[in-house]
Parts: C-alpha cells; sequence; structure tokens
C-alpha cells in the first residue's frame, strides 16, 4: 500500500485474492499506523487491530510505501522480519511492475510464507548475494556506530541512485538477522545504527570427511593441499562467491544432499538431473568435486556470525580521542551485552 498525501492509502494489491478484507478493512488497519506514528519512522511496526495481528514494514517518506502480513494467532512476528522486509526492498529496487501479474504475486507470497523455513545460512546469503549489502557491512565494521544519516550519506557516494528508502530497508535487513540494531534517541531526535555481529562466507572441512575419505583415494592430502591455497589468497574471493551458492534453492538442496551423504554415484547425479548444475556451479569452485563415478562433498561452504572485537576496540580509541561520547558507547555495549545474552 501507498500513502497519497492527497487520496490517502492507496492498495496496490493483496494476496491470496480470496483474503477476507474489503479494501476499507485494510485502508483501517494499515492507516492506523500512520495515526498512531507522528513521526512516521521508517522501519517494522506490530500492530493489532479488530483482533489481528499485522506485522508491517514502512519504507520511510521518499516512497510512502507499507507492506504487511497479517498473522496466525500463533505465529512470531520475528520469524517474518526479514522476509517482510527483503520483499520490499526488492519491489522498491525493481519497481512495483513485478507485482502486476498472478505470476509475481504467487512468487512474493511463496517468498513470505517459505521465509520461516530457510536455514540461517540461506536468509543470509540471500543479502550478501547484493553489492550494496557488502559495501554496508564493511562501512559498519570501519565505524561501529553511526547515525543513520551518515550510512545513508556513505552508502550514497559508493551507489548515487540508491534512494534513502532503499538504504534503510538494508538496514532494517541487517537488523532483522541480527547484524545490527537501530536505536532512536529521542532527546537528540537521531537514529543510531549499531554493529552487532560481523559475517564471514568461509569454507570448513565437511562433516561427513571421514567417510568420504575412505571412499575417496588422495582426498585427504587434496584436502591439505586447498587449504594451503586458500589460507593464502583463496579465502579472499568466497566472499563473493559463496552467497551466491547459498542463495540458490536448487544449488542449495544439492549441497544440502552431499552434507548428508559425502559421496554419490555419477549414476545417481545424471538421474536426479544435478550433472549440469554441478559441473557449472559447483565444481568450479572445488566445492563438489569428482573421482572416477562418483561425485563427493570436497569443501563445504559455511557462514558464520563474528564478534565485532576489533570494532569495539575503534570505537573506545575514538572515545579516548575524543571523536564520540561516552554515553553513546555504553549504549553500545549495553546493546552488545544484551544481543549475545539472548
Amino acid at each position: 500500500m501507498r500513502w497519497d498525501p492527497r487520496r490517502g492509502p492507496v492498495i496496490l494489491g493483496t494476496y491470496p485474492t480470496e483474503l477476507s478484507l474489503s479494501p476499507d478493512e485494510l485502508v483501517n488497519v494499515f492507516g492506523g499506523l500512520f495515526l498512531e506514528e507522528e513521526e512516521r519512522r521508517e522501519g517494522f511496526y506490530t500492530i493489532s487491530l479488530g483482533g489481528r495481528n499485522i506485522l508491517a514494514y514502512y519504507s520511510g517518506i521518499e516512497l510512502n510505501e507499507i507492506f504487511g502480513v497479517i498473522l496466525k494467532p500463533d505465529e512470531n512476528p520475528n520469524d517474518y522480519r526479514g522476509g517482510l522486509v527483503r520483499l520490499a526492498l526488492k519491489i522498491f529496487k525493481l519497481g512495483e511492475e513485478i507485482l502486476y501479474s498472478e505470476e509475481g504475486w504467487i512468487e512474493a507470497w511463496n517468498w513470505i510464507i517459505g521465509y520461516p523455513s530457510m536455514t540461517a545460512e540461506q536468509r543470509l546469503a540471500d543479502i550478501f548475494v547484493e553489492e550494496e549489502a557488502r559495501s554496508l557491512l564493511d562501512i559498519m565494521i570501519e565505524e561501529g556506530i553511526l547515525t543513520i544519516d551518515d550510512v545513508i550519506k556513505r552508502l550514497r557516494g559508493m551507489y548515487p541512485g540508491l534512494s534513502r528508502d532503499v538504504i534503510t530497508s538494508y538496514v532494517h535487513t541487517f537488523e532483522a538477522l541480527d547484524i545490527i540494531a537501530t536505536r532512536f534517541d529521542e532527546k537528540a531526535l537521531i537514529e543510531r545504527v549499531y554493529l552487532l555481529r560481523d559475517v564471514a562466507f568461509i569454507r570448513k572441512k565437511p562433516e561427513v570427511f571421514g567417510k568420504v575419505s575412505k571412499v575417496i583415494p588422495g582426498y585427504e592430502k587434496k584436502w591439505e593441499e586447498f587449504v594451503m591455497r586458500y589460507h593464502d589468497r583463496e579465502w579472499i574471493q568466497d566472499r563473493n562467491i559463496l552467497p551466491k551458492i547459498l542463495a540458490e534453492a536448487e544449488t542449495y538442496r544439492v549441497l544440502t544432499e552431499f552434507r548428508s551423504k559425502g559421496v554419490i554415484s555419477s549414476e545417481e547425479v545424471r538421474a536426479r538431473g544435478w550433472a549440469e548444475l554441478i559441473e557449472e556451479k559447483l565444481r568450479p569452485y572445488e566445492i563438489i568435486e569428482r573421482h572416477e563415478d562418483k561425485y563427493y562433498l570436497f569443501s563445504d561452504p559455511a557462514v558464520v556470525y563474528i564478534f565485532p572485537r576489533y570494532v569495539i576496540a575503534r570505537v573506545v580509541d575514538k572515545l579516548r580521542n575524543g571523536e564520540i561520547e561516552k554515553k553513546i558507547v555504553l549504549e553500545y555495549l549495553r546493546i552488545l551485552r544484551d544481543a549475545f545474552s539472548r
């Protein structure tokens, strides 16, 4: 739904089509958000109207759009936050045209209802496929704490075509994934962004390493050689490569199967229609390898959260140099304590 100053709420669409809410009810549900929030800040809102629980995401004043999900009584709003803002971000960047067709609505709906069942690594990979997201993380690792306006200024300097609302949607996607936290200072009327965790895409030794080494001759030696090359220089490129692999649904299904079995015969791979995918998307990066009539998991992509100890040290240095106020640093430390005690 978009908010038009002259017309009021303009409903862009609803799905499923048999949704038992009239246009007037939708206006009351989502229009209530604007009536309750004088400042109309971008971000998530959970509201209850007429016995219905609604999770809504407001884009901000540039686009003035709201996306919402009506939840079942037993559904947790937090399960849908990341999916809702990612859908909103996609529409902000690609335009409302992607919802003009029935197929577009079905894809959006399947994305929302499927998001809670996605693994953490799938959710993280989905956002880090985008260069802008990787740049946002770099900025936050460098600074630790920034106002939302400074985040927008820094990211716009790198990507001039990004609107404020798109950038804040990246911020709130990170927030839904527990990478950052945001807090609004009511006295200063400033919203600040705090880094909670660094995120790294790396390779690890497969859990089925022992099983594979019993079947594939020379695997242990080949793995040791890979580790030396990887630690020397090749790990750097994984930041760009692995998100694409983990975010693509079919590739992820194949990877999950190899994580379980370790080794799969070429005959089974062909029968399941995986041969082309493996040869084009996984073997070139030494994730799946082949020995004679067998394919096997060579290296396992992984996503890890990293405690930002070096970022904290830089923030403390800024405090010593008088570049940041003590109360802001203390707030940061409290946020970190709360985040890691959950």
